[in-house]
């Protein structure tokens, strides 16, 4: 398979690459989150006994593990919710080291939500201001599939719905004022037909 070929593949719908992804979430960080509880714990009773100094790694343990409990309880809304789709333009796409998988990970800003996607799939997706469809999780934005939108499919922007609008309405005022002209017409024509005189012819005889 060529380079094109995995290309166009990245738009195939994968459901089950999705749903590994939520289960390997669970595992990560359902764990951490138990840990990190207990390291708080931990933390709290060594600071209330008079260590001062137990206060910070109570809030560091206590920040992370909060953070780790909502990536965990997402996973697990994830396991059992449906699809969602989203629909936007691409408001941004950058790479960063991500500490857990110890590579570069990929990402993209659509309609207010961030989704890591496969070095490929990042590669075909549009760059900023391109639209596409999005089929994905709704808690931990696991992807399924993807595709660009055409012209004829993308909803309107704002300043477009705008002009649009203003467009109707103007087509509209036109319209009423053909009406209108027209209406005016047919009164002046009745109106004319009104004052014609017709004459009248009696039975004329010869004297």
């Amino acid at each position: 398979m060529n380079r094109l070929q995995e290309l166009r593949g990245t738009q195939a719908p994968d459901q089950e690459r999705a749903r590994r992804g939520i289960l390997r979430s669970m595992l990560i960080w359902t764990p951490a989150f138990a840990l990190l509880t207990v390291g708080a714990v931990y933390m709290m009773v060594d600071a209330l006994g008079g260590n001062g100094g137990a206060w910070f790694g109570f809030s560091l343990f206590a920040l992370i593990g909060l953070l780790s409990g909502f990536s965990a309880l997402s996973a697990f809304r994830d396991w059992f919710s449906e699809p969602i789709e989203t629909t936007g333009q691409v408001a941004r796409k950058w790479r960063k080291f991500d500490l857990l998988i110890f590579f570069r990970a990929h990402y993209v800003l659509v309609a207010r939500r961030v989704f890591r996607v496969p070095r490929l799939m990042f590669d075909e997706m549009p760059d900023r201001g391109g639209w596409v469809y999005i089929n994905h999780y709704p808690h931990t934005n696991a992807l399924i599939s993807w595709r660009p939108l055409g012209e004829e499919e993308r909803p309107r922007t704002e300043e477009e719905a705008e002009r649009a609008e203003a467009d109707a309405e103007r087509s509209r005022d036109i319209e009423e004022a053909w009406e209108e002209r027209r209406r005016e017409r047919d009164r002046e024509a009745v109106q004319g037909r009104e004052r014609v005189d017709l004459p009248t012819f009696g039975d004329g005889r010869d004297d």
